[in-house]
């Protein structure tokens, strides 16, 4: 049998409130047991187009009840988390307000201002380290300085961060 002299509408109909009932006592979700129904309908159509099959019913219960277990066995594996609506909306939202977000430019520009008005290998370092994330080893080379150096303006650069963004 391939699917084009098979029934398809008439096997759904005959069989699908069977193994909707089959699915549900199994997985207890409605909406899961839709989707679980449906793949095994669709399981029916790739093998019936790849070979024989005697009994399509037969064939239905017994893919429907491997694809429910299937599910069943990911739930326990994956630890599935059921949501509601109403718990989802609940849950704040993670971005800034633009109200914060406004203040949170304010400060960002308060903060490269005294960047900016750092002396500039003080600045340099300070950005490299802070911003471009290289080490005061890797600073040290770079502004043919030592290590202690670096050290000295990266914390120097710190205090007067502090002091002139502290006092605003």
């Amino acid at each position: 049998m391939n699917s084009k002299t098979l029934d398809i509408a008439g096997l759904y109909t005959s069989e699908q409130g069977r193994l909707r009932l089959l699915v549900r006592r199994l997985v207890g979700s409605r909406a899961t047991t839709e989707d679980l129904v449906h793949q095994t309908f669709v399981k029916l159509l790739a093998a019936v187009d790849g070979g024989n099959i005697d009994n399509c019913p037969a064939y239905l219960r017994a893919t429907a009840r491997n694809l429910a277990l299937n599910y069943l066995r990911d739930l326990k594996r994956h630890g599935d988390v059921g949501v509601s609506d109403a718990e989802l909306h609940a849950i704040p939202d993670q971005q800034p307000s633009p109200e914060m977000t406004t203040v949170y430019r304010c400060e960002l520009r308060r903060v490269l201002q005294v960047v900016a008005s750092l002396p500039p290998k003080r600045r340099e370092a300070f950005i490299l380290n802070k911003f471009e994330g290289m080490s005061y080893d890797e600073i040290a080379a770079r502004l043919g300085i030592s290590r202690n150096t670096v050290i000295s303006h990266i914390v120097i650069a710190l205090a007067d961060l502090d002091r002139k963004i502290g006092s605003n």
